[in-house]
């Protein structure tokens, strides 16, 4: 980020209340839009495109040991990132619509959401500071086809589907079943057909 414009927005900070900043790409963050889609096709099902690159700034500016816990005060979830000297602002992160704590990305809800943040010297675990922080959530709903990644096939006795681990000459009435197995892009699965056939006996 350039110099200047982390001054400036460490002066609207101060200005605004001792209030956080976020920021998307190092760009001052006070909208942002959550894209919801619902899949259909061979794996259908719902998701959403996650929010990544943002990042966030305090009137405390980043200095060595220093870790930032961001909260939602409305969904209950948080992360928890480093905030020293390495970068200009927080170390970076993900948010998403949900409910909750969401180990992998910060939960956001439809709507205005607030925050609350705790700067914390990590080693001696002195507060350094405090405040809030605001987001307006819209949501934007599409609809997407999700065909199979990949389709495979399993081979194994008949009634034993542990054995496709084994060796198929082994099964004793000499019987396998030939399963097609189609997987999609999240790496669930569907069986497309399942085939009895007689292994030949040389």
């Amino acid at each position: 980020m350039d110099p200047g414009l982390l001054g400036v927005l460490v002066a609207q900070t101060i200005a605004s209340g001792g209030n956080g900043q976020f920021l998307l790409n190092g760009v001052p963050l006070q909208q942002v839009t959550a894209q919801l889609v619902t899949f259909v096709g061979d794996c259908p099902g719902d998701g959403q495109d996650l929010i990544n690159g943002t990042s966030f700034l305090t009137p405390v500016a980043p200095a060595p040991y220093q870790r930032i816990v961001i909260t939602n005060t409305g969904t209950g979830g948080y992360t928890d990132r480093e905030y020293d000297e390495r970068r200009p602002s927080a170390e970076p992160f993900s948010m998403g619509l949900a409910n909750g704590h969401h180990g992998s990305f910060l939960s956001l809800s439809e709507g205005p959401n607030a925050f609350t943040y705790v700067v914390r010297n990590r080693i001696s675990n002195t507060e350094l500071g405090q405040g809030t922080a605001a987001l307006m959530v819209t949501v934007n709903r599409s609809i997407r086809n999700r065909s199979f990644s990949q389709i495979k096939e399993e081979r194994y006795c008949l009634g034993d589907r542990s054995s496709r681990y084994g060796k198929l000459d082994q099964c004793s009435d000499g019987l396998i079943t030939v399963e097609r197995i189609g997987v999609c892009p999240n790496g669930a699965s569907r069986t497309l057909s399942l085939e009895t056939v007689r292994l030949r006996r040389s």
